[in-house]
């Protein structure tokens, strides 16, 4: 066994070259590691640099106790990973490039152990201390930086939700990290936007769930910006700026990733807003969108305001009052033509849609011109209506729409 004279002759070496190997860490850790590669902060690295010196520190100190280290003994590495963490750097790259640091300290004293016989078993004797200083220096920088980590996501999560109660109150994002949450999501130049609001139709599992379902949509409907997205207890809000863009080709995707959703289990229901001018009008998006989602069916889906007409719309809002002001039997004729299919219904659709012409209807619906001529003739003796009179026209599709989305006294939403 080495004396401790050996070991000390250890690190002695390493204290004299401290500053050497700190530096060829950083050129090996910016060689191997994209990520390191492109910063050009000279803060950043010599940071970076520091912490490869402080972890030789606390090795040569284990050495020479002749003991392994302890997380008083670690507590350097805390600061160290936070600035990763603020910095972007994954976690895969922050502990490789805490392995290249080892590595490089780990090949020092294998040079060591060239010079002579007792440098050799000292070198040997060091191996188990400097494999143990590695095992709990890489466990202690994963934990500080999942904890860095977890407390910006927890600020980040504040800002936006600031930010968000913000918006909807009407008021402009103040100068800080909202403004720059603001920013960041293209929300701070006063372009168009639009509003998706959902909830669970049933009580989430947990709050991770939700969170994860968020995440999702957000993708969904995102632009060349991520959009601003925030969880408010069981609500997911979703603030997208739309620039030039079509509102109505967010609709597709929203639909799929609600479906997929579905199928692992999250329903939700889903209301997107009308676009508007700018960020000021949130408030009036953030009741179009909850209105929108309080119309779906219990089992949730979507509804997208921009792909409906103004009718489709007042219908889509109607009451009480306006069912029992339809006729009687216009009510039981779309309730019966529902239950047995709805091929009176379909056709009057596509009679309206066909700006009242008996022969452009047939030929979209793939029918004879008299089928569609007798269809016609039957909804008017069923109903006692006037189909050549756009004001019974009108009161039939009312009472279709109605009935294609039921009147909800509340919301599906828990």
């Amino acid at each position: 066994m080495p004396g401790d004279g050996a070991i000390q002759r250890i690190a002695t070496m390493l204290a004299a070259r401290r500053a050497e190997l700190a530096t060829e860490s950083l050129d090996a850790i910016r060689a191997a590691i994209p990520t390191y590669r492109e910063i050009d902060d000279p803060v950043i690295l010599a940071d970076v640099t520091e912490h490869v010196a402080e972890n030789h520190d606390a090795l040569r100190a284990s050495l020479v106790r002749g003991r392994p280290v302890t997380e008083q003994d670690l507590a350097f590495i805390r600061p160290h990973a936070a600035l990763r963490a603020r910095r972007g750097v994954p976690l895969a790259d922050f502990l490789h490039a805490f392995r290249i640091g080892h590595r490089v300290i780990w090949d020092a004293i294998q040079g060591f152990a060239d010079l002579d016989d007792e440098a050799r078993d000292a070198a040997l004797e060091a191996a188990r201390l400097v494999m143990e200083f590695i095992d709990h220096a890489s466990t202690h920088a994963a934990q500080a930086y999942l904890d860095a980590q977890q407390l910006l996501l927890a600020e980040g999560d504040r800002v936006r939700r600031d930010l968000l109660e913000d918006l909807l109150a009407g008021r402009p994002p103040i100068p800080g990290p909202r403004l720059s949450a603001a920013r960041a999501a293209g929300l701070d130049s006063g372009g168009r936007c639009l509003l998706i609001a959902g909830v669970p139709v049933s009580p989430a599992d947990d709050e991770l769930g939700l969170r994860s379902a968020a995440s999702a949509l957000a993708r969904a409907a995102g632009g060349a910006l991520r959009p601003l997205t925030v969880v408010r207890q069981d609500e997911i809000v979703i603030v997208r700026a739309l620039g030039a863009e079509d509102p109505r080709r967010l609709t597709e995707p929203v639909e799929r990733a609600q479906r997929e959703l579905a199928e692992i289990g999250v329903r939700l229901a889903i209301g997107i807003s009308t676009a508007f001018d700018t960020p000021a009008d949130l408030p009036d998006a953030y009741r179009e969108a909850s209105a929108a989602l309080e119309s779906l069916p219990p089992g949730g889906g979507v509804m997208s305001l921009p792909d409906l007409s103004a009718f489709d719309y007042l219908t889509l809002r109607g009451d009480e009052t306006v069912s029992r002001l339809l006729p009687p039997a216009v009510r039981r004729f779309v309730e019966d033509d529902t239950a047995a299919g709805g091929a009176l219904t379909g056709t009057l659709l596509a009679y309206a849609a066909a700006n009242l012409n008996a022969k452009v209807t047939a030929k979209r619906l793939y029918i004879h011109v008299n089928t569609a001529h007798h269809r016609l003739a039957r909804i008017e003796e069923k109903t006692g209506c006037d189909l050549r009179d756009l004001a019974d026209v009108q009161e039939l599709l009312i009472a279709i729409r109605l009935a294609r989305h039921p009147i909800r006294t509340k919301p599906s939403a828990v």
